[in-house]
């Protein structure tokens, strides 16, 4: 990684840093019952804190509650539309043949985030062409502001 990429992920963290802390009154505590991925990262079934730590570039951290030693910073795209779980923040994971996976944070009730790369699966849960294969499914948890 290039010096000027180091200084910009470093200034990028260090700026994250300080923003997380004058929001910390955003923060979603949300309990997970299952394991489930985020980005690349592996999480225990447990209590995490998300929270914006840069609203310019869409950066996340999920942080561990009951597994400390769980963090992830995680890239985001904005989402709109309807939050699931009505007027209060969630959690959207799909689950497939290989677990459970994050999808979208909710944080309003027009407003979120959405993790690239998970698809959330069509409400009508259908295999559609693929015959007996288990359709994927959409879980939401709610969660509550902190």
């Amino acid at each position: 990684m290039s010096v000027i990429r180091k200084a910009s992920v470093f200034a990028a963290v260090l700026l994250g840093f300080c923003v997380g802390t004058a929001h910390a009154q955003d923060a979603i505590a949300v309990d997970v019952p299952f394991p489930f991925v985020a980005g690349h990262m592996e999480f225990a079934a447990g209590r995490y804190l998300i929270h914006a730590i840069d609203y310019v570039s869409s950066v996340i951290e999920i942080e561990g509650i009951t597994h400390p030693s769980s963090t992830a910073f995680l890239q985001t795209n904005a989402l709109y539309g309807t939050d699931p779980a009505g007027d209060q923040p969630s959690l959207v994971f799909t689950r497939g043949e290989n677990g459970y996976r994050l999808a979208q944070i909710w944080d309003s009730t027009s407003e979120g985030r959405e993790l690239s790369g998970v698809r959330i699966p069509p409400r009508d849960g259908r295999a559609g062409a693929q015959g007996n294969a288990r359709p994927e499914e959409a879980y939401v948890i709610a969660a509550n502001w902190r």
